[in-house]
């Protein structure tokens, strides 16, 4: 479903994968299992998974982190999402670091991946890039995209499938009402 064009900026694009882990309403899930959970964050160069507890946390971190990326899109209640990030964060170890080009930055403390991506959407919100980061509009799908359009009106992950599908049923629906 991603294409070159869906691609994030810098750090931005872990977060749009790890978001995409599972292909909703019902398609393969990588955080299915332990093992899977463990596979995907090895290969991106994050800690494991500990246990089937912080397996259920990371399930619950990426459908926190999809409602927010709903809410980019101007769906969804954006104050209740970034609220439901703070046991997340409370979960986390994350200080103030040094880069000797960059100036301060945030950094965890560890490699797991509910931290780096906190990291991660702190430094895309300073950047001006966070907003940009969307969930397709359509409830069912909430595919992960990045709207690279000029004046940042994307609303579906793809106008061939989710998009026609939406404009299609409005029209319909317009005819209906005739």
């Amino acid at each position: 479903m991603s294409a070159a064009a869906d691609l994030a900026p810098g750090g931005l694009e872990l977060v749009r994968r790890f978001v995409n882990t599972v292909e909703l309403p019902s398609g393969p899930d990588e955080l299915d299992s332990l093992e899977g959970a463990r596979a995907w964050c090895l290969s991106y160069g994050l800690a494991p998974a500990k246990d089937a507890a912080h397996l259920q946390l990371l399930r619950g971190f990426r459908e926190t982190l999809r409602d927010l990326l709903f809410a980019n899109n101007g769906e969804g209640d954006a104050s209740d999402a970034w609220e439901r990030l703070r046991p997340f964060l409370a979960s986390t170890r994350l200080s103030l670091a040094v880069d000797p080009q960059r100036g301060l930055e945030l950094s965890p403390e560890d490699k797991g991946p509910i931290a780096s991506l906190l990291a991660t959407v702190y430094e895309s919100q300073l950047l001006g890039t966070w907003n940009r980061l969307r969930a397709c509009r359509k409830s069912s799908c909430r595919f992960a995209y990045y709207d690279r359009t000029k004046n940042a009106s994307r609303a579906w992950c793809s106008m061939a499938t989710c998009g026609n599908q939406a404009k299609a049923q409005r029209r319909r629906e317009r005819e209906r009402q005739r």
